[in-house]
């Protein structure tokens, strides 16, 4: 009876391994694969990633609200020239602490003069620009002629604060007229004569006190004014 027990139990396992019951191998030899274990560690991968990509569009967000649209020089503006709403525009940078204008406060920057050289792509600031054209009371703008030799040779830019010179002759030393700023740059022009002698000159507007310009014009027009350069790229302001 055993024996025919033995092989009952044999035959079972036979038909179970035939279908597949109570083995860990396939048909065909093959081990069984669990594809569900590796879901989940795939669903964790593609919630970081979402998670990551929400922190980085929030970051960039919260970025750009703090960049502030600030007025930028869209060309040069020479000392002393009035500033229109075409030497103005637009940009956005952080400027915290930086005492920058704001380019909704731009209506009140149309109109004011330049208190230093501005150049383009500059952001502006308080300190840059005045209310007030340069000649205001008691100053005047003086065209002077100035001969090859008498001006550094680097030459003037507006801003330059100089010191001219009346040019003594004979007995007569050389007399300071006093300071003033220059406020055109000095252009080539053509051959003038200026004395005795025919040579190129230069030209250049500089703004000075109002007592000194009948011996700065006096002294340019006898061909006997030098320039020499104090400070370079000064303001319009209290010296």
């Amino acid at each position: 009876m055993s024996t025919t027990t033995g092989r009952e139990t044999v035959d079972r396992q036979r038909q179970r391994a035939e279908r597949g019951i109570g083995t860990t191998r396939r048909t065909g030899g093959r081990l069984p694969t669990n594809t569900r274990r590796r879901r989940p560690a795939v669903a964790a991968l593609a919630a970081l990633l979402i998670v990551g990509g929400a922190l980085i569009a929030g970051l960039l967000a919260i970025r750009m609200d703090e960049r502030q649209a600030v007025i930028q020089l869209s060309q040069n503006v020479g000392v002393g020239e009035k500033i229109s709403v075409d030497d103005l525009a637009e940009t956005r940078v952080a400027g915290d602490g930086l005492k920058l204008i704001p380019a909704e406060q731009a209506s009140r920057i149309i109109g004011t003069y330049a208190k230093v050289n501005l150049v383009r792509g500059q952001l502006l600031n308080e300190g840059q620009f005045v209310k007030d054209p340069p000649i205001a009371e008691g100053k005047a703008a003086v065209g002077i002629a100035l001969v090859g030799g008498r001006v550094p040779a680097a030459g003037l830019q507006p801003g330059d604060l100089v010191e001219l010179i009346r040019i003594g002759t004979g007995n007569q030393p050389p007399v300071v007229l006093g300071t003033g700023t220059i406020l055109d740059v000095p252009k080539v022009s053509a051959s003038s004569a200026l004395g005795d002698k025919s040579s190129t000159s230069l030209s250049a507007t500089v703004l000075v006190d109002q007592e000194m310009v009948k011996t700065v014009t006096d002294a340019s027009g006898n061909n006997r004014i030098a320039v020499g350069l104090l400070k370079s790229g000064t303001s319009l302001g209290p010296k």
